[in-house]
């Protein structure tokens, strides 16, 4: 037996949202609320038997009807006293089913999509600010934080899911928001979790080798984010670096209006470094006869790229060089991104996330473009990592580094050795190595020992916390540590001062 819903239901006719969709047991189908994972249904929802990759939401359906679910978004008939609602891919349906309640928000703004394997977070970051130095009332979804107008917090370390982005954006339009910035993963894309999203203009940083090795193989890499460009809206915009070579060969793939950037490929948007210096850098932006001088706090090629993929969508939004330089200049640095912590000291440090080999090399790459002294690299070991990709960021740090030190991104007591010498099966000569598991240690091991003009790279965690400290757990960042023993120990930072090889730091010293 079937189930008649009524036609005068609250809520949106299912046709009106999936239009190739087919109903079976009922004549009309009107969505209030619907929910993804069976454990959360509520009475009424519209329950999307959603597959992911390794649970299949169908499976579930009896247990959503037990919860009180209306009806079932499937790919399949199933056995079932509900309505049902026949879609070729649960996954696609479920944000356009999402974004329908939320009242299509992402079509209220002016959204803007970047993604990319290196440089995403930070160009997000740059195109917001160069919005609001344009007057703009800009809101914000980056892996950092989500900001709607003026107001802000953090975001957990997970994968943002559809009900979340449409949330997002309808609380940007509630703020007034009239444009928005969307970092997507390439996992987002895979799995369709943009679904429901229109874009106005799509950021493309570079393809480079699968960092996490979650795609499969390089086709399905690629393929992930060619699938941005079906969110664009009609006469939407794309922004591509010609220079990186994978990205390059998709142009003839994309049949939107698209402006390149380069430095050494002829672009629409052009750089050129002037000057270069451990603290800071100095560029030119070019665009057709016009040109403007830059100088950022971040140094590196790659946010070089950063800053002309920003400067690229300023520009098709209208907004002059001048004002886009004001923009790029004052989004200062990136918590995170090859963020440089300055307590005086007589030798470089920087914070960075990079947690695969592709972003440890980039991090290195600018570090020995500016450094003349030794280069000392925090090599992170965290869960998720491939015995592959562990062993190519030992492989790397052993090659760019003057001094490697393994540890991890937790301060969890109990210590699992084997990720650790899964990175040291990349050196050639693992005993060149240090290995200091505890965090704290491993932090203040290597600032002991820095020497004047040498570079320490602190790399895994980036902003992220990765311990809390004392009855009111405090969160406890790279950049902490950091701070606290270089100010304790500044006085014994000099060119005299040589650390006894026994010296040893512990965090409750300085706290």
């Amino acid at each position: 037996m079937t189930t008649q819903l009524s036609s005068e239901m609250a809520g949106i006719p299912v046709q009106q949202i999936l239009p190739t969709s087919k109903l079976i047991g009922a004549n009309q189908i009107c969505v209030s609320s619907c929910c993804g994972h069976w454990q959360d249904v509520q009475p009424g929802d519209v329950y999307v038997a959603v597959i992911g990759s390794e649970i299949d939401g169908h499976e579930f359906a009896y247990e959503a009807i037990e919860k009180g679910a209306a009806a079932i978004v499937t790919e399949r008939l199933l056995a079932i006293d509900k309505p049902q609602i026949l879609v070729q891919d649960t996954r696609r349906s479920y944000g356009e089913i999402c974004h329908a309640l939320a009242g299509a928000p992402s079509q209220r703004l002016k959204t803007i999509g970047v993604s990319g394997t290196d440089g995403k977070t930070v160009t997000a970051h740059l195109i917001q600010s160069i919005l609001r130095a344009d007057q703009a009332r800009v809101g914000m979804i980056s892996s950092i934080e989500v900001t709607a107008g003026t107001e802000g917090h953090s975001l957990p370390n997970k994968q943002i899911n559809p009900p979340a982005i449409a949330e997002h954006l309808s609380a940007m339009v509630i703020g007034d928001c009239n444009h928005a910035v969307v970092e997507i993963p390439s996992m987002s894309l895979a799995d369709r979790s943009l679904s429901g999203v229109k874009l106005d203009i799509a950021v493309l940083t570079n393809i480079r080798r699968d960092p996490d090795n979650c795609h499969g193989n390089s086709k399905n890499y690629e393929r992930a984010f060619l699938r941005m460009l079906d969110y664009l809206n009609p006469g939407a915009m794309a922004v591509v670096n010609a220079d990186d070579p994978k990205s390059h060969f998709l142009l003839d793939k994309i049949i939107h209006p698209t402006l390149t950037i380069g430095v050494k490929q002829d672009a629409n948007v052009m750089g050129k470094v002037l000057q270069r210096s451990n603290c800071d850098q100095v560029f030119t932006i070019t665009a057709g006869s016009e040109s403007v001088v830059v100088r950022t706090s971040m140094i590196g090629d790659q946010h070089v790229y950063n800053c002309l993929s920003a400067a690229a969508v300023g520009l098709s939004l209208n907004i002059s060089l001048q004002t886009i330089a004001k923009g790029i200049e004052s989004a200062g640095q990136i918590p995170g991104r090859m963020q440089r912590v300055e307590c005086g000291q007589p030798f470089g440090v920087w914070i960075d996330s990079a947690t695969s080999a592709t972003q440890l090399a980039n991090a290195l790459r600018t570090l020995r473009q500016v450094v003349t002294g030794k280069i000392w690299c925090l090599c992170s070991v965290e869960e998720g990592q491939s015995k592959l990709q562990r062993r190519m960021m030992g492989e790397v740090a052993e090659r760019a580094a003057g001094q490697a030190i393994i540890t991890r991104t937790s301060a969890d007591p109990m210590v699992d050795y084997e990720p650790i010498h899964q990175v040291l099966d990349g050196f050639e000569n693992p005993e060149s190595a240090q290995v200091v598991p505890n965090r704290f240690k491993a932090i203040e091991w290597v600032l002991s020992r820095a020497q004047p003009g040498d570079a320490v790279l602190i790399s895994g965690c980036g902003e992220r916390p990765f311990a809390l400290v004392g009855e009111n757990k405090w969160t406890i960042a790279d950049s902490d540590v950091c701070e606290a023993w270089l100010y304790d120990n500044s006085s014994m930072l000099d060119d005299k001062f040589q650390p006894d090889a026994e010296t040893i730091y512990d965090i409750e010293d300085y706290r």
